[in-house]
């Protein structure tokens, strides 16, 4: 086998590894821009500007997609954006209400913060236990 053929067989299969993933990369942020465009008019039609601003929403979207980011099918990923592409058209066509997007996509950093209490104290647990 000459040197070249296995250079150039490693080559186009490197090259077709690197061409599945930025078609990957490229169809994710095709889907990122599609939604970023559509956000002033979600804001607007949903009346959320008083909670929060374009920009956040950009940021919470992009955090949502990059949670995503270790998935490595590239079917997974399509039914991803699928998924994605779907809620965005319920949205857009007022199917669902602000509630919905207020309790899914608008980040609340004072909720974040709360945390459950753990234990109760020593009187509650005698109570719970019936003692």
């Amino acid at each position: 086998m000459p040197l070249g053929a296995a250079t150039s067989a490693t080559s186009t299969t490197a090259r077709v590894v690197k061409s599945t993933a930025g078609s990957a990369t490229n169809k994710t942020l095709q889907f990122y821009r599609e939604v970023a465009r559509c956000l002033p008019w979600i804001l607007t039609q949903y009346k959320l500007s008083e909670l929060t601003t374009v920009a956040q929403l950009r940021r919470n979207l992009s955090e949502m997609i990059r949670k995503n980011a270790d998935v490595e099918g590239e079917g997974a990923r399509d039914v991803l954006i699928y998924k994605g592409r779907e809620e965005l058209e319920m949205i857009l066509l007022s199917h669902k209400q602000r509630h919905h997007l207020v309790r899914d996509y608008v980040h609340n950093p004072a909720m974040d913060k709360v945390e459950k209490p753990g234990k109760g104290s020593a009187f509650l647990e005698r109570f719970y236990r019936g003692a």
